[in-house]
């Protein structure tokens, strides 16, 4: 099975390979509709995505314009309320002065294109640029493992290999460029990645032996961890059980929000390469 010419790689495609390379073919090869659902709530998963859906759309809004008293009287969820004060109060700190919310870009990744969608992007004309991506997750991860995370990865990269397009034309050095997640179920806490040429080097490296073994697969193995199998959505295709993981155990480190199953690809890039 190859992939089609045109393919785009994406953070969350490449987590779902790093995690389990049948889940990568099923999802985005075989485009296998889904049998089961991911946990044994779905009314309260539902809940979490729409709530952080409706957080990114709130931050969007503001950061065009709207003002945020406006903003805030139209809420009547405790926790919305609770996330947005906290961006207001903490959100936009220390960051550069052009911002650009929802900002996608894509560069080439071997024969292929690789994807990053950006909350937002903060930039220094000739200085800094800052990558900003709200969690509305419960868990608070530690910064050794978001920096393992295919998320942190394409990112960084990403926009070190298109930054000249948003900067007169000129590349951003690599050490200017930070990764920054917020989390706005714990009053704005931040882990802030920072990059240099060498992990950029490192990463274009990792991400290009990603694709060639992708390409080389004839078979896509299951993960040997099966604990990942519980809240996967293809775990009865694969014999690896029918219930559903319990809500209560979710890791819910990926953010719904961050999701990308219903991108349109013919709609994604502002700026391509």
């Amino acid at each position: 099975m190859k992939l089609p010419e045109d393919f785009v790689f994406s953070q969350s495609s490449l987590q779902d390979y790093v995690d389990c390379p049948r889940r990568f073919q099923l999802r985005y090869l075989l485009r296998q509709r889904w049998p089961a659902p991911e946990v044994d709530d779905l009314l309260e998963l539902e809940r979490r995505m729409r709530r952080g859906d409706h957080f990114h759309h709130l931050v969007q809004q503001h950061l065009v314009g709207l003002p945020a008293d406006l903003l805030l009287k139209r809420l009547q969820d405790a926790d919305l309320r609770r996330w947005f004060t906290a961006y207001l109060t903490s959100g936009l700190d220390d960051l550069p002065p052009q911002r650009r919310p929802e900002l996608t870009l894509t560069v080439p990744l071997g024969e292929y294109s690789l994807l990053a969608k950006f909350d937002l992007l903060a930039l220094e004309p000739g200085g800094r640029a800052c990558i900003v991506d709200w969690k509305t997750g419960r868990h608070l991860p530690r910064g050794e493992a978001l920096a393992q995370r295919m998320q942190t990865i394409v990112y960084r990269y990403v926009l070190a290999a298109a930054g000249d397009s948003l900067n007169g034309g000129v590349p951003i050095p690599p050490e200017q460029i930070e990764m920054r997640y917020w989390y706005a179920d714990h009053d704005g806490a931040t882990r802030r990645l920072t990059y240099d040429r060498a992990q950029m080097q490192a990463d274009e490296a990792h991400l290009l032996r990603l694709v060639k073994t992708i390409e080389a697969h004839d078979e896509f193995p299951l993960t040997p961890d099966e604990q990942r199998c519980r809240f996967c959505v293809y775990r009865s295709l694969c014999d690896r059980g029918v219930e559903a993981g319990a809500m209560t155990e979710w890791d819910d480190d990926f953010d719904p929000a961050d999701g990308d199953f219903t991108l349109d690809l013919e709609q994604i890039a502002e700026i391509e390469f």
